[in-house]
């Protein structure tokens, strides 16, 4: 999976997403953080070839979500279903998608695919690293982002993309309600868990 580091590195420091060897208080550390670890990882991918590695957008995923999960599937020799594209509606569902009470990105998981998040990160840089970003982030480029454009044009999204985006804008409180109750629901569920795994150690110990 390929991000625009911009959005990568905003969105770890602004969920303060805890990751080996990024400083959380210094966005042109993680990004060159970021360009190292995606230059190593290209170069792998190179490596393996292309019947063993697949570069997938993550903007152009959200911008066009049936286009790239038919080639995701295809390539993972995986039949097509529909409901790929529905994935808010397995959120801790049997069989479903199951979150963690730690899952620092709830809030954006339990809605439907849409673009509010591709720029936010646009405004939040530092002026000099913004300036200098083609030096820092050279890999930007290899993968096709311009480093020089705030914000970026990353595409139009198809129609039921848009509608989604609508949506979620439109009714920001109820989103904000369904992710704190899908977390309520989560930490049930995890205490739920440890409470019957340690009643089955104590009446294994007890036998």
């Amino acid at each position: 999976m390929v991000r625009d580091g911009r959005a990568v590195v905003h969105s770890i420091i602004t969920r303060k997403v805890t990751i080996s060897g990024f400083d959380l208080t210094n966005y042109q550390q993680c990004l060159t953080k970021w360009n190292s670890i995606m230059m190593n990882m290209h170069q792998q991918c190179k490596e393996v070839g292309p019947s063993r590695c697949m570069h997938v957008y993550y903007e152009q995923l959200v911008l066009h979500p049936r286009i790239w999960m038919e080639k995701v599937l295809r390539f993972l020799g995986v039949p097509w279903n529909d409901s790929v594209l529905h994935h808010e509606g397995f959120i801790n569902k049997p069989g479903g998608v199951s979150l963690s009470k730690v899952e620092k990105s709830t809030d954006q998981v339990i809605k439907p695919v849409n673009v509010e998040a591709l720029s936010k990160w646009v405004g939040h840089l530092p002026a000099d690293l913004v300036e200098h970003m083609s030096e820092t982030a050279p890999m930007l480029e290899v993968f096709g982002y311009d480093p020089r454009a705030n914000p970026p044009n990353y595409g139009v999204p198809d129609s039921f993309v848009a509608d989604n985006t609508k949506d979620v804008v439109e009714n920001k409180e109820l989103w904000r309600n369904m992710a704190q109750e899908v977390l309520q629901s989560s930490k049930k569920k995890e205490q739920s868990s440890s409470l019957s795994s340690s009643s089955l150690s104590t009446r294994t110990v007890g036998s």
